[in-house]
């Protein structure tokens, strides 16, 4: 059986959303495991939980891809009887490897911002920053309408500042938290901005300028990122040969 390494998902990960593109303060690229050991069956997640562990453990994956890395800030203390303590002890034990494509994966082509846009049904898409993505509306539609088809297409309804009945075009995104992308939206001329999380002051002065906004989630706003790369990894395992199961957890659920 034709089965990848640790490795070898790490390198291809890495000509799809180079690790080097990633934030100082990032975290990026294999954090437990491995490099050597076989892959089987891969997990992609938006964020590492014990629960999500758990169903590695069943699946009987050998991998974990998340996003948000498991460790970001420096460790000082593992205790097990935390929840923290508790996932690494059963990440180690069933001898999981775990690669983070945090920020790198936010600004690669292809990646959060441009599975965002094209969630949305955004064309003739361009990047404003490594963040932000521009793109124009099939049909122009209400504030208020665009807020019902971004529900239908994220799973969770955002909130909509400031003009429920303006007619928009012109739609800038940003997953996760990018708040402060509303300035290059301002500049490049959109009519709406959504990002993921954005500050009060930045809500403020953004509206006061005449662009209406959109706080999606964090969590809304990124993890239709995960099938997409889930959807890639299966194209390279098929021009390698690789025999490799997938599956994609979403984690958090809203109600």
């Amino acid at each position: 059986m034709n089965r990848p390494t640790v490795g070898d998902v790490h390198a291809w990960l890495n000509s799809i959303a180079p690790f080097e593109t990633a934030e100082g303060f990032d975290n990026v690229g294999l954090l437990i495991g491995d490099k050597a050991a076989p892959v089987s069956k891969v997990i992609f997640t938006l964020d590492l939980s014990e629960k999500t562990v758990d169903e590695a453990i069943a699946f009987g994956a050998e991998l974990i891809i998340t996003h948000h890395p498991i460790i970001f800030s420096p460790l000082r203390r593992i205790h097990y009887d935390t929840p923290f303590g508790r996932m690494l002890v059963k990440l180690t034990g069933a001898g999981i490897s775990v690669i983070a494509a945090h920020t790198n994966w936010d600004k690669a082509p292809g990646g959060v911002g441009d599975t965002l846009a094209a969630m949305l049904g955004l064309s003739d898409v361009t990047p404003l920053d490594d963040y932000v993505r521009l793109g124009t509306l099939p049909a122009p539609l209400t504030a208020g309408a665009l807020a019902e088809s971004m529900e239908a297409a994220l799973g969770f309804a955002p909130r909509c500042y400031e003009g429920h009945d303006r007619l928009i075009r012109k739609v800038a995104v940003a997953g996760g938290s990018y708040g402060e992308g509303y300035l290059p939206a301002l500049d490049a001329g959109a009519d709406a901005f959504l990002s993921g999380e954005i500050k009060h002051h930045e809500i403020l002065d953004a509206i006061a300028q005449g662009l209406i906004i959109y706080d999606g989630g964090h969590h809304a706003t990124e993890h239709t990122a995960m099938p997409t790369m889930q959807a890639l990894f299966a194209d390279i395992c098929k021009q390698n040969g690789w025999q490799v199961e997938t599956v994609c957890l979403f984690g958090l659920s809203f109600s």
